[in-house]
């Protein structure tokens, strides 16, 4: 159970609450709660500190906020479940009515059916779960009999694992024996407890060598070779025993439950906040928590908060009490409610304290006083105010005054101040008068100095001189508060106010700071304020009970277990011995004020489960959840177990990956992570308190989210060449179209020059035709009308007949040029054969040709052929004019794109250089050069060489061009 519950034995059941009256807080869980059935029988906890709980009706799982049930529907043998253990890899055992059964985490497995009942199971150090069957010691795995003493016929009555994890065992007749490295070894004190029927075995882990047995006859003790029965005035049947981190003995009976410490013995039932039903079981968690099994009221937990409580169930009639006060007895405590009057005294009941009044009024207490005579005054609203001087109850004001009595106080001269609905009054005991000093509705009193005293009302506070100067105190953020009470500690003075929280004044400096709901007060509303003899200033609030330190005026952060939401009443707060008394409108509120300091145990946390949107069956790979890019929402549910206060947990996590940062702590127990873009992630997860503990553990798990095929680096890559090839394909297009473009035009002007070179070449032939046919038939005419022996003119009429005639000749290569039929390069090369054959036609020189294309006929641009057609033309004039040649060789070649030409003559040669000075070779040349042709004239006493070299693919560019 831990530090926590030493706390509360030590604070306050040794100091005041010694068995009577108190009522302690146990948390209920029943088939209300989701308990699969009330007869709780058993009780273990897993590696995910998980309680489960075995009953008649099935099994429970039970996180800290919800159970998980199981019965024979969901596997198991029998519903009728005795015992529990948990196992190697977090299996849970079962032993039941039906025999044994296994829980791997997904399903059960049961062993051979069988009637012996499996009442007991326990887990040694090792994992190795054993069982009493029948009567006899069992491995549970193999779900065989262990003989311990060698004898077949040995009654197991008892069977429990110690602190260490070690297994013990009481046979009927022989005594105790505990597994120690594979051996039984026998107990020295077997002679003296083989006649006892142990039911159950305690090994106390702070005494050595010190055992607890539960027997029928009671509880013995065994130590130092002596046994004894011990706590006789414990006479119900015993059935469990167990002990806490501290040494507290739990012991389970037939009427509630026994807690013994070193100086206490407690004995929790129904009237103190338990049960008197039977406990089955006693349970200890990882926590130190105190689980209790019981047979018809479920499942219970011993809260461990440092308070206790005292209301209707103690004997007070109302709950809400509004007033507590030192009695005229030494070491009672009166409690004034709105249903009487009553008086605590240790170790007694509750008891009524009777008001000499018929008015009801009179037993509806506002307040309770003590003076410094030990006198308890008493204000009621309107029934009167009266005092108790220890002896009797006498009425201080007569019956005709019907006054609501709010508060008091006596101040250092003995005066007593009254707060009423009439107003600050002064009462004198002597002559039993009243003296008004002020009209204001009261609040709260309070003595600031000798001669001075606060009253508080419902328009701020209000300075009371000499019973006579009255002067409101104009403190800033006080003018126009309700003040409920009021406290002066050292040189500030506290008001707590009805709207605005604590005001602090500073009485010398004047400053003044609010101390509220911002600030992590529980309310605004703070309707009594104490300051205990440790210095620490509590604060009853309209939600909760605050505490702050003196010496800073923080807030000091209370243990989740002792967070309490109750409202509180106005000064109904007292201070007796080493605790703290607070009236709440749900009874009075005891605290220790002396709490010492402890371990406090972290929680744990784990994932449930992990779901993937849209449906998808998860696969791992390496333990990394894989999923594709389509898959990628995903919920991650988790659950933080804190069995001391389930409420108190929330959670904080993270996604490294996105974001290395925990979030803020929520109560949120599942994340949803929609769109999550490719990558590879964790999500980690931690539990934490209200209170700051974090989880002794991180709960992770690891997931990847895989790219998209279009985000891919290949598929990236052949986008990438995908582009390059569209563009490199559209600017193909493009220079395609365009050179489409360009030859259309090419085309259009080829034609177009097609059709007025033919036109032209037929005019030109027709009209220079007829010119020429005209001179030659008027020369023809003038020569009839010429004498013949007139030599003279008709050798000028011959040269014009010559000259016509060489005109024509002249023109017929024009006229052949300029037809576009005749563009070709076969055609030029068989023109100037055709040309070279009837120059030589007449004569004894022989014209030879060889003409080889090869089959690549080309067309020609009218520039390349006229060029090409004149070179060689001019090569045969010179040739027949001048070479005396008697043969001339004409040969055209056309090999690997390029083009010879060539006209040889075995004529007398002629001077190159000489040559060059006259008009026809260097014609020749500039043609060569005009069509971008190499020409080559080589020339000796052998004869003439001419060639022209031209590149094919020049002849296209000129065709082209």
């Amino acid at each position: 159970m831990g530090k926590k519950l030493l706390i509360l034995f030590l604070i306050l059941f040794i100091y005041c609450f010694d068995g009577f009256s108190q009522r302690y807080n146990f948390e209920q869980y029943d088939i209300e709660d989701g308990l699969t059935q009330s007869q709780v029988t058993a009780i273990t906890q897993d590696s995910k500190r998980r309680l489960w709980i075995s009953t008649l009706g099935g099994l429970s799982c039970f996180n800290g906020k919800q159970f998980i049930n199981y019965t024979k529907t969901s596997g198991l043998s029998s519903n009728f479940i005795l015992s529990l253990a948990a196992g190697k890899n977090n299996e849970i055992w079962i032993g039941s009515a039906r025999g044994l059964s296994k829980y791997n985490g997904n399903s059960f497995s049961n062993y051979a059916d069988t009637k012996k009942w499996v009442n007991v199971l326990a887990t040694d150090q090792n994992g190795i779960v054993y069982g009493l069957k029948g009567k006899r010691l069992i491995n549970a795995e193999k779900d065989e009999p262990i003989a311990i003493s060698n004898d077949t016929s040995e009654v197991v009555t008892a069977l429990k694992t110690d602190y260490s994890g070690n297994i013990w065992v009481a046979i009927y007749g022989k005594g105790i024996y505990h597994l120690e490295k594979g051996k039984w070894l026998r107990s020295p004190l077997n002679d003296k407890i083989k006649d006892l029927i142990v039911t159950d075995i305690l090994v106390d882990q702070l005494n050595v060598g010190k055992l607890w047995l539960l027997t029928p006859k009671g509880i013995y003790i065994a130590q130092n070779n002596i046994i004894s029965k011990a706590y006789n005035e414990i006479t119900t049947k015993c059935n469990s025993i167990a002990q806490d981190s501290k040494g507290s003995v739990w012991i389970g009976t037939n009427s509630g439950a026994y807690c013994i410490t070193p100086t206490n013995l407690f004995h929790f039932n129904s009237n103190n906040g338990f049960t008197d039903n039977i406990v089955n079981e006693i349970f200890k968690d990882i926590e130190n928590n105190i689980w209790l099994g019981t047979d018809g009221s479920g499942l219970f937990r011993f809260t461990n908060n440092s308070y206790v409580t005292f209301d209707e169930t103690q004997g007070i009639d109302s709950r809400i009490v509004m007033s507590i006060a030192n009695g005229p007895t030494p070491g009672t405590i009166w409690l004034g409610s709105y249903g009487g009057l009553y008086e605590y005294k240790q170790n007694q009941k509750i008891k009524s304290i009777k008001i000499p009044s018929e008015n009801p009024d009179s037993y509806r207490i506002n307040f309770l006083y003590n003076d410094h005579k030990g006198n308890v005054w008493i204000g009621t609203p309107g029934g009167g105010l009266w005092m108790h001087n220890g002896q009797r109850m006498e009425r201080m004001d007569t019956e005709k005054e019907h006054v609501a009595y709010n508060a008091m106080i006596e101040d250092s001269s003995g005066t007593i101040w009254l707060s009423t609905s009439y107003g600050c009054l002064t009462f004198d005991v002597k002559s039993r008068k009243f003296n008004r000093v002020t009209k204001q509705f009261g609040g709260g009193l309070m003595e600031l100095g000798r001669d001075s005293i606060v009253a508080g009302t419902q328009d701020g506070a209000w300075l009371i001189v000499n019973k006579k100067t009255i002067t409101p105190l104009n403190i800033k953020g006080l003018s126009g508060s309700s003040i409920l009470c009021m406290l002066k500690h050292k040189d500030y003075v506290l008001f707590g106010t009805a709207d605005y929280g604590l005001l602090v004044w500073n009485v010398k400096t004047g400053t003044t700071r609010f101390i509220n709901t911002k600030s992590g007060l529980a309310s605004d509303h703070i309707y009594s304020i104490l300051e205990d003899k440790r210095g620490t200033i509590w604060l009853g609030t309209g939600r909760g009970i605050d505490r702050i330190n003196s010496k800073d005026f923080s807030i000091i952060q209370p243990n989740n277990q002792d967070e309490l939401l109750v409202e509180c009443n106005q000064n109904a707060i007292l201070q007796h011995d080493n605790n703290v008394w607070i009236g709440t409108t749900k009874g009075v509120i005891v605290y220790g004020i002396n709490p010492s300091s402890e371990k406090k145990v972290n929680p744990y946390i784990y994932i449930n489960s992990i779901n993937v949107s849209p449906n998808y069956k998860q696969e791992y790979v390496k333990g990394v959840l894989t999923l594709p890019y389509y898959h990628n929402h995903i919920n991650i549910n988790y659950t933080g177990i804190y069995l001391s206060n389930p409420s108190a947990v929330m959670y904080k996590y993270r996604l490294i990956g996105l974001d290395n940062k925990y979030s803020q702590p929520s109560n949120n127990s599942s994340m949803n992570f929609t769109a999550i873009p490719p990558g590879k992630y964790t999500f980690e997860v931690k539990a934490v308190t209200k209170d700051g503990l974090s989880s002794v553990n991180t709960a992770s798990v690891s997931f990847e989210i895989l790219m998209p095929y279009y985000q891919t680096p290949i598929f990236k890559f052949f986008i990438i060449v995908f582009i390059l090839l569209l563009i490199l394909l559209a600017v193909y297009i493009i220079l395609t179209l365009n050179e489409r473009k360009r030859k259309l035009r090419l085309q259009i002007k080829l034609e177009e020059q097609f059709k007025i070179r033919k036109q032209t070449a037929e005019d030109f032939h027709d009209d220079l035709g007829n010119k020429l046919t005209r001179i030659t038939v008027l020369s023809e005419v003038l020569g009839s009308m010429i004498d013949n022996d007139d030599t003279e003119k008709r050798n000028i009429l011959k040269k014009i007949r010559c000259n016509v005639d060489e005109l024509y000749n002249g023109t017929k290569d024009i006229l052949w040029s300029l037809n576009p039929k005749n563009d070709s390069l076969s055609q030029v090369l068989n023109h100037i054969k055709d040309f070279g054959q009837e120059m030589v036609n007449e004569t004894p020189i022989l014209f030879k040709y060889d003409i080889n294309l090869n089959n690549k006929d080309t067309k020609l641009s009218l520039d390349m052929s006229r060029n090409i057609l004149m070179i060689f033309k001019e090569s045969i004039h010179n040739a027949l004019k001048h070479a005396k040649a008697k043969q001339i060789n004409f040969e055209a070649r056309l090999n690997n794109g390029m083009l010879l030409i060539t006209l040889r003559d075995d004529g007398i040669g002629f001077d190159i250089e000489h040559a060059k000075d006259g008009h026809g070779m260097n014609n020749m040349y500039v043609r060569a050069k005009r069509i971008n042709a190499d020409l080559n004239i080589t020339s000796n006493d052998k004869g003439t060489n001419v060639l022209l070299l031209v590149n094919f693919s020049t002849l296209k560019h000129f065709k082209n061009a």
